[in-house]
């Protein structure tokens, strides 16, 4: 039987001294990026050059810059951008920015499952997937509450990929509600079919 992680399952000190890059500021990208900023770890937002999201971000009191220079800064980057581009922003911005023991993480399966994305084995990588749009996971978070979530974990050369995953769905306000474990094959086939 799959297990159900809550609030005392997980401890935001585990983030706390990382820096934590959120690449994208669209649905997801704002509420991950917000909440983690309202718990206070320290976020910053990596967007292209010329996007509209950037001062959007800005107003809303997060640090924002290029994507490469975010994943450089960054100990744990969450790649919240859709599907059909996030391969290539990661080609070309974060993969080359990735030192041993950092964090990759999803909020969807798909890229590591369809190996569309093959992130270099030195580096952890895992997936928090708020079961909600990131307007109603904003919005129930703000309101003291949370959306469940979904946690799975595909490489852990640091030993530590289950506890920072954990720490990053405290962070957004998913243990509130409850994670459950899963795999990124179960993650991206449930939700494509």
């Amino acid at each position: 039987m799959a297990k159900m992680y809550y609030e005392n399952d997980a401890d935001l000190a585990a983030i706390s001294d990382l820096s934590i890059g959120v690449v994208g500021y669209g649905s997801q990208g704002h509420a991950h990026a917000l909440n983690l900023r309202d718990n206070g770890l320290n976020v910053q937002v990596g967007l292209y050059d010329g996007s509209k999201s950037w001062s959007k971000a800005e107003s809303e009191g997060l640090k924002v810059g290029v994507v490469a220079d975010v994943a450089r800064d960054s100990n744990v980057v969450m790649m919240l951008l859709p599907d059909t581009s996030a391969a290539e922003v990661y080609g070309e911005s974060v993969e080359p920015n990735l030192e041993p023991g950092d964090t990759l993480m999803f909020a969807h399966g798909f890229n590591i499952h369809y190996k569309t994305i093959v992130p270099p084995e030195t580096v952890d990588v895992s997936m928090v997937a708020p079961k909600a749009p990131g307007h109603r996971m904003r919005e129930v978070f703000t309101r003291g509450s949370g959306v469940p979530g979904l946690l799975a974990i595909h490489q852990d050369p640091s030993d530590k990929a289950r506890e920072i995953g954990l720490a990053y769905a405290k962070g957004i306000g998913c243990t509130r509600a409850g994670v459950l474990d899963t795999t990124f094959e179960e993650e991206t086939e449930t939700d494509l079919f």
